[in-house]
């Protein structure tokens, strides 16, 4: 089929699925289009039951209206997410809505083999919340570490430090859907930038600080390397401070060995009586704390606030959103906005907007998941 009337089919939906359209002549109006082209494009649409047609008895002896809706069931997907040290997966569907979810904890020693049969068994379960009409079109896989996103390869990541290079594709072939591959903060950035509705011309950088250390940035309307999966990988940049502590990528000193939640985690349970496990349950403890008492949370952001100003100083965002459990509390808050104001070269031009995200997984689903759905729309639209 032609792009054009692809084009044509996909706005109709769109159109209908905002609510700005419930008739072929509102269509005809707002797109410009012909009684017969509309009347055309819209059969097709119902053929592929994308739109639903709905008549309504009115008050004349005419034929009855047909009033058109958006079927959000036609598609599904399953999107597979890191939280903490636990799989997440969701069923997900056109309008982005979550179905039913499940969730797994692999234990730390966890291989290769293992971590695919818990992802493969994940994909199954979520699959069952979908009512028999949807078609599952694709498997969503927001994951944490460092990727190779062409591979659709999972590479490594430092809450199972014995996964490498896991083929996700080979091991979600089976279900006869698009494998979809993304970092997590590249998909959080994304769903953020939409939901804030960012300008094409807006930079962003996102750093999480919390179980390991990351960023994703954004520039000219989209998220940078967001098709690799390897990108601002901060919390391995080397210190260069001689102590040889390994990090979980096999190296030594990075900056996740005196920063990281999983690196600095019995420390602080030493320092903060009562420190939860999770990292949503630590960013709510900390809140509320005097973290000057803590030498090791103190030294941990001396040096994620060198790296960050430093990153600043490469790539000058307009803004810079924090997430993770230390960026909730608000004196570490503050020395964020302190350091990064100061950290452009050109001071009198550079005014860096500092925001605290809490890390929704609402966010994230929205950026990994929309581009996939979206794809697949498209392409039985057109089929």
């Amino acid at each position: 089929m032609d792009t054009g009337r692809t084009d044509d089919l996909i706005a109709i939906a769109s159109l209908v699925r905002a609510g700005k359209a419930t008739s072929r002549g509102e269509i005809g109006r707002q797109l410009g289009l012909r009684s017969t082209t509309v009347s055309e494009l819209v059969g097709q649409l119902a053929s592929r039951e994308v739109l639903l047609e709905n008549t309504t008895r009115g008050r004349g002896k005419g034929r009855p209206a047909a009033v058109l809706s958006f079927n959000p069931l036609r598609l599904g997907a399953v999107f597979i997410t890191v939280l903490d040290q636990s799989l997440v997966a969701s069923a997900v569907d056109l309008d982005l809505r979550v179905l039913g979810q499940v969730s797994t904890a692999p234990p730390p020693e966890t291989d290769n083999g293992a971590m695919a049969r818990a992802i493969q068994l994940l994909v199954q379960e979520a699959q069952a919340f979908f009512p028999p009409q949807v078609e599952l079109s694709a498997v969503v896989c927001s994951m944490s570490g460092l990727l190779d996103v062409g591979r659709k390869t999972w590479c490594v990541t430092a809450r199972w430090p014995k996964v490498r290079n896991v083929d996700l594709g080979a091991a979600l072939d089976s279900f006869r859907c698009s494998i979809w591959l993304i970092r997590n903060l590249d998909a959080e950035l994304a769903g953020v930038r939409h939901k804030e509705n960012h300008g094409v011309e807006e930079t962003a950088l996102m750093l999480h600080w919390g179980y390991g250390i990351g960023a994703a940035y954004s520039a000219g309307g989209d998220v940078v390397n967001r098709t690799r999966g390897r990108f601002c990988e901060i919390g391995h940049w080397g210190l260069g401070n001689g102590r040889g502590l390994r990090c979980s990528c096999g190296n030594t000193d990075c900056l996740e060995t005196v920063a990281a939640l999983w690196s600095i985690r019995t420390q602080l349970c030493r320092e903060i009586p009562g420190l939860p496990n999770s990292e949503h349950g630590i960013g709510g403890h900390l809140r509320q704390l005097d973290l000057s008492t803590s030498p090791t949370l103190q030294e941990a952001l001396e040096e994620v606030l060198r790296v960050t100003a430093n990153l600043c100083r490469l790539l000058f965002p307009d803004r810079v959103i924090l997430t993770g459990p230390f960026v909730q509390n608000p004196e570490v808050f503050s020395r964020f906005v302190q350091t990064l104001e100061v950290a452009p070269i050109l001071r009198s031009l550079d005014k860096v907007q500092v925001s605290v995200s809490n890390g929704g997984q609402t966010e994230e689903l929205a950026g990994a998941v929309r581009t996939p759905l979206a794809s697949e729309l498209r392409r039985i639209v057109s089929s």
